[in-house]
């Protein structure tokens, strides 16, 4: 009961408008881990999947969703639980989700039961896509009225993003691509852990293993996937022996070519796992500058730093003007995060089509200047969470034509469920 009334409470903020990020917000749940999970799971999913589940609950509301932001919460938060959480007992699942509420529970009871009485043990049948939609592979919906089909964008409205965007990645990757990274736009996000300290990748599975954390390795010889577990109660996280870290994330700061005594500047840092990526590959006698425009953000790199015993390599500035001119800069720049949005669940709710080019204006910025931060013959790094190409490969020709820089290398990598996020990055030497 604990981690669906935390789950509710945050739904409702986000509903305000109160909340910035939304796994910003449920990692400060105060739980115990199992329930801390659970919360995060609820919350995390009914945001991703919020436009679906509004499709499922309409066929059920004969006057449409409840106004009552508490109300229409506990509905989504329902139907997510007998929809996407497999293993989920539909009893718990309504009868939990009902004592939540103090009015409209007999409302509430008889639009999720309904649901329930929708769900097929069976695979959805391809002869009927206006009203069966595939859950799983044995596991399928039955829409009251025919929804999916008559929709613009069926593709989208199934996994709750807006119909542009999904419209971009058809003609941008083909149809093949675009369904793969909407599949994985609203698949749960999955914990990846980047070994530390020169702790070897087995060793750290073995350690994590005896706090009860169970991992798979990942596709970057540096990262195991956690399949289940509390990897950050364990021994292992309290010694700095790894951070959260996704492939795509290592191979950007990888690209920076960090080596023993070299100076670097992290430009957009926070919360500074790339930093501390870096700071590990220049010591013992380099020294690594990490800047983040957000005062509060630039903290966390100050903890991650010290956990990882990199406080003396890695130094936290407040202006990139109090690091000298470096080896190298990276700039992790801010950007759409098109590439991770089963991670930054609530940026599908704020995506229009103009974001792109305002992203690529404020970008060309930061890459101005991290390169006049550069030494002559320095590298630049441009790297994003977006798979748009206005942010990535043009943003990084118009920095290449403005600065007299050359491109040595780039790669545009597309999110894959449980592999790895969407990212870009490229490596550009000032000439």
């Amino acid at each position: 009961m604990a981690a669906r009334g935390a789950a509710l409470a945050t739904l409702q903020l986000f509903e305000k408008g109160k909340i910035e990020r939304v796994g910003d917000e449920v990692r400060r749940l105060r739980l115990e881990p199992r329930e801390a999970a659970l919360a995060a799971d609820l919350v995390l999913g009914v945001v991703r999947n919020e436009r679906f589940l509004d499709l499922v609950l309409e066929g059920f509301c004969t006057r449409g969703l409840p106004k009552d932001p508490r109300t229409r919460s506990a509905l989504r938060m329902g139907a997510y639980q007998l929809l996407l959480q497999e293993g989920m007992p539909a009893r718990a699942a309504v009868y939990e989700t009902v004592a939540l509420l103090q009015r409209d529970q007999a409302f509430v009871n008889a639009v999720l039961r309904r649901c329930s009485e929708s769900m097929q043990d069976r695979p959805a049948d391809p002869t009927k896509p206006e009203t069966e939609v595939e859950l799983s592979r044995s596991r399928c919906f039955v829409l009251k009225q025919p929804g999916l089909g008559g929709a613009k964008e069926p593709l989208a409205l199934r996994h709750s993003l807006p119909d542009f965007l999904v419209a971009r990645w058809r003609a941008a990757y083909g149809d093949l691509a675009a369904m793969r990274i909407c599949a994985a736009s609203s698949a749960p996000s999955v914990v990846f852990l980047r070994a530390c300290n020169g702790i070897a990748l087995d060793d750290l599975a073995r350690d994590l293993a005896k706090d009860g954390v169970r991992t798979a390795p990942s596709c970057h010889p540096l990262a195991l996937r956690v399949e289940s577990g509390a990897p950050f109660g364990s021994e292992a996280f309290r010694r700095g022996a790894f951070v959260v870290q996704d492939p795509t994330a290592i191979e950007a700061a990888e690209a920076v070519g960090a080596a023993p005594g070299m100076t670097i500047l992290d430009l957009c840092a926070a919360p500074g796992t790339k930093a501390t990526l870096l700071a590990e590959r220049v010591r013992p006698d380099g020294v690594v500058f990490a800047y983040d425009p957000d005062e509060q953000r630039r903290k966390r790199i100050v903890e991650n730093a010290a956990r990882l015993g990199l406080h003396k390599t890695l130094r936290v500035i407040a202006d990139p003007s109090e690091a000298p001119l470096a080896d190298a800069v990276l700039a992790d720049v801010p950007c759409s995060n098109t590439g991770v949005l089963q991670r930054r669940v609530e940026v599908r709710h704020r995506l229009l089509p103009t974001t792109f080019a305002e992203m690529a204006a404020l970008q060309r910025g930061i890459l101005d200047q991290a390169t006049q931060r550069a030494k002559p013959s320095g590298i630049v790094v441009h790297s994003t969470c977006s798979i748009e190409a206005e942010e990535n490969g043009d943003v990084a020709r118009a920095a290449a034509a403005a600065h007299g820089l050359v491109i040595e290398a780039e790669r545009q990598s597309l999110p894959e469920a449980r592999v790895r996020d969407g990212g870009y990055f490229a490596r550009m030497r000032r000439t």
